[in-house]
């Protein structure tokens, strides 16, 4: 069963067989667990709702459960506070299928993927990335990257120099974290006009080649 908040059809072609095919597969005998996800689903669809219209720190806890048609300890049995939604929405909207790509060894398609699901609904991303505080979507966003760009650290071999030592996977993982994160974020605040697959190739393009390779730097000896 697939969650009517949480739709492929916006996905490139490529990725949707790949996608339905795990979810029909970890969908089987999840009645029990398919119940609580409908409760939090419609708990998160309120949100979405309200987040649109009113600002973060002014939604209630009871504005949530109003929309949702629920009372409040329901809403405690599934998350801790606002904030906890923000952590579901990433879980279900990018971070399962993300997961997809790595358990298929596609891992150079995720940052499409990534641009893909934020593109869809550029308007509500920009609201999420608003919000501030200690575990704001933007905190949880940064989080995520650097464990996705980490976990592939470790699933392959670094090819760096070994007299550069300081290039440990952490180093790396941050100093791609870093750029990554802030690219998204300033795309999708700055309402910036771009397809995913634009947005893609200009990443690859830019971790690909140094500072001095995107400039007409004179050649040494001239």
């Amino acid at each position: 069963m697939f969650e009517i908040l949480y739709p492929l059809n916006f996905l490139p072609f490529k990725f949707y067989g790949i996608i339905c095919k795990a979810d029909l597969r970890k969908g089987k005998g999840r009645h029990m667990e398919d119940k609580k996800e409908l409760t939090k689903d419609l708990l998160t669809l309120s949100f979405r709702e309200l987040i649109l219209k009113t600002p973060f720190d002014k939604i209630t806890i009871k504005m949530i459960t109003d929309g949702a048609g629920v009372i409040r300890p329901t809403f405690y049995k599934h998350f801790q506070d606002k904030y906890g939604i923000l952590e579901y929405i990433l879980q279900k909207e990018i971070r399962e299928k993300i997961d997809v790509l790595i358990e298929n060894h596609l891992e150079n398609d995720i940052f499409l993927l990534l641009c893909s699901c934020l593109s869809k609904d550029r308007a509500f991303y920009k609201k999420l990335y608003l919000i501030e505080g200690p575990n704001s979507f933007e905190e949880q966003m940064f989080q995520f990257i650097y464990e996705l760009i980490f976990s592939l650290f470790n699933k392959y071999p670094l090819k760096a120099p070994s007299r550069l030592k300081i290039l440990t996977k952490e180093s790396l993982a941050r100093f791609y974290t870093f750029g990554l994160a802030d690219s998204i974020k300033y795309a999708v605040t700055h309402d910036v006009d771009y397809e995913p697959k634009e947005l893609a190739e200009v990443y690859d393009y830019l971790i690909h080649n140094s500072v001095l390779d995107l400039v007409e730097y004179p050649a040494q000896g001239n």
